[in-house]
């Protein structure tokens, strides 16, 4: 069985940003005392700028680490649409002092999704396990980019890719970490904010019915950050 969540609720977005970022440098920290580098894999979207932000500040040995975001939309990184451009922005200080990306971003050579998720597959999986996953989480319970009722969101019965092609209906078709990449990462965390999304997280808990549990393990807990307001 999956171990129970950690929960850590706070008032507000912008602490539960600042406490999930001190908890993810330690988290990084302690990693790397036993390791010589670490892989850390963020979401997007609007809710984590400030924990972005505020994980970009802090003391870490930024050389020793790879970025990556958790999905991304098949567009090109300068399109409105794309997370990367947001992402970068909000982490240009350990950019700056030497922490590496790895893109999902569109290039005019990759003409289809699926042809992305191929390259990007060994580059993500040579990083595996992940240190660190951290994601926020849609009020359908969706993370990353894996969403209820798509085939991607279940685990894989044996080895599957690292990085899949998703297709939701009615969106632009996306990149996204696999359910198993999500579910064997060594840490993991979640964040969201309002009264809605907790609603769902809890029933997620109760029901096991949406894509937010495989981010649930049995050898490592999942630590949520909530806050009451957006």
């Amino acid at each position: 069985m999956p171990l129970d969540p950690v929960l850590h609720a706070y008032p507000d977005l912008a602490a539960a940003s600042r406490a999930m970022a001190e908890w993810a440098a330690e988290t990084v920290r302690r990693r790397l005392d036993e390791w010589q580098a670490a892989a850390i894999a963020l979401p997007g979207g609007s809710t984590p700028g400030l924990f972005l932000s505020a994980f970009a500040r802090q003391q870490l040995p930024w050389p020793r680490l790879t970025l990556l975001p958790t999905d991304e939309r098949f567009v090109p990184v300068d399109h409105p649409r794309s997370n990367e451009g947001m992402m970068r922005a909000a982490l240009a200080p350990a950019l700056a002092a030497g922490a590496a990306w790895l893109s999902f971003a569109r290039s005019d050579s990759v003409p289809t999704p699926e042809a992305l998720a191929s390259g990007l597959d060994a580059r993500v999986s040579g990083l595996l396990p992940l240190t660190l996953v951290i994601c926020g989480m849609g009020e359908d319970g969706h993370v990353a980019s894996l969403f209820p009722g798509d085939p991607q969101s279940r685990l894989p019965t044996g080895s599957g890719p690292a990085v899949v092609a998703v297709h939701p209906a009615g969106l632009e078709p996306r990149l996204s970490l696999s359910a198993g990449v999500l579910r064997d990462s060594n840490e993991a965390g979640l964040l969201f904010a309002g009264a809605t999304k907790q609603a769902v997280f809890a029933e997620a808990l109760r029901l096991r019915d949406k894509p937010v549990t495989l981010l649930l393990a049995e050898n490592r807990g999942l630590h949520v950050f909530s806050a009451g307001q957006s």
